[in-house]
């Protein structure tokens, strides 16, 4: 896979963006990895391992057993699957930016243990999503939706193989490794470009957001007209996630661009549906839908 020699700017509304930046951060911290909880079940531990929380491991365990093992199975070949555990050298100190762009309305700060805790999880769900059967039938099922043109630099994939074969390519010549910086700031924007490189807020950690800024990490874009919510990959996987399986039908009007309220929704997972998952007035329809509400919804 050849380094992409142009890096893209683009920015987005309240769901994300990606920013290009001017140099690599060779910046070195000491690196003291979390150590993963103790388990008897290589299963469990697998789990830990991509970053989820104790409380996710054993929800996905409990309710989502069978697609747990299918990816432990496939623990050497999953989508982003060297990527995780981050490591501590990840969450940069605010002092390192140096002269790469910061966010617009950024106000960088160090990132404190709650925070990384919050996106070593998070990551950790994204992770999980992309290696399921699901995600796989559903990026396959619509990929026609997503245009040529709206990666300029970047070659569309026509299927989900070929979508982990060139992330998982190109994160390697990254060095597998995420370059994160935190705001405190509330301009509900996130930024990500190529070489992994991410800036969040500390309110805004969320499965939908970190999915697409780290398909920004990679390389794909968003590049002139092409801003909808299925015309380009990082919305494309952000609306699998998170919106709707059938990314083909996630505006009402029927095109790939539409306001948030006319946005289709997918199926809500919630106690409507099964009385494991939790009620629906404790879900905001970000989490309540699509993939993350099937596997991350159910009453821990």
């Amino acid at each position: 896979m050849k380094k992409l020699s142009i890096i893209v700017l683009a920015s987005i509304g309240i769901f994300g963006c990606n920013m290009a930046i001017a140099a690599n951060n060779n910046i070195e911290q000491t690196e003291a990895q979390a150590a993963p909880s103790v388990s008897v079940d290589p299963a469990k531990d697998f789990l830990s391992q991509l970053g989820l929380s104790q409380s996710d491991v054993e929800m996905l365990y409990k309710y989502h057993h069978n697609t747990v093992m299918s990816e432990f199975r496939n623990r050497d070949n999953l989508l982003f699957g060297n990527v995780v555990p981050l490591k501590n050298t990840s969450f940069m100190p605010a002092n390192t930016i140096g002269n790469m762009e910061i966010g617009t309305g950024y106000h960088l700060v160090n990132w404190d243990q709650q925070s990384i805790a919050e996106f070593k999880d998070t990551l950790g769900r994204v992770v999980f999503l992309m290696n399921t059967p699901e995600f796989r039938r559903d990026f396959n099922r619509s990929i026609f939706t997503v245009r040529a043109q709206s990666s300029e630099n970047v070659l569309i994939p026509s299927s989900y193989d070929q979508l982990k074969s060139y992330v998982n390519q190109t994160a390697a010549r990254y060095g597998n490794h995420v370059t994160a910086y935190v705001s405190d700031s509330h301009t509900q924007r996130a930024w990500g470009t190529n070489r992994l490189f991410i800036q969040f807020e500390q309110s805004g950690i969320n499965a939908a957001l970190v999915a697409h800024e780290m398909m920004h990490g990679v390389g794909f874009a968003h590049d002139g007209k092409y801003t909808g919510w299925n015309d380009n990959i990082p919305y494309y996987v952000q609306t699998i996630l998170s919106m709707n399986e059938s990314a083909s039908d996630i505006c009402k009007n029927g095109r790939s661009k539409c306001e948030p309220d006319m946005i289709n929704f997918g199926e809500f997972y919630n106690s409507d549906d099964n009385e494991t998952y939790r009620p629906a007035n404790r879900e905001t329809v970000k989490t309540s839908v699509a993939l993350l509400g099937k596997y991350f919804n159910h009453v821990s």
